[in-house]
């Protein structure tokens, strides 16, 4: 990591009163967290099309064909 970034996370860290471990542990954890809630929102948003279109036993069978291959 550069100095500059270095310097950018402790001064982070320390305003919020921890160490530059916990502050990047937090924000590792949060970012985790949000990329989790997007690819559940993004596959809710695809189930939605194909339930237009498709029976959901339809995109049962399929998904479970593709899981076997």
């Amino acid at each position: 990591m550069s100095e500059e970034a270095q310097e950018r996370l402790r001064s982070r860290a320390a305003a919020e009163r921890k160490t530059s471990e916990e502050y990047l542990q937090q924000a590792v954890t949060e970012a985790l967290a949000r990329d989790r809630y997007k690819r559940r929102a993004q596959l809710e948003c695809s189930l939605n099309e194909l339930l237009r279109t498709y029976s959901a036993q339809e995109i049962a069978g399929a998904a479970a064909r593709r899981i076997d291959t």
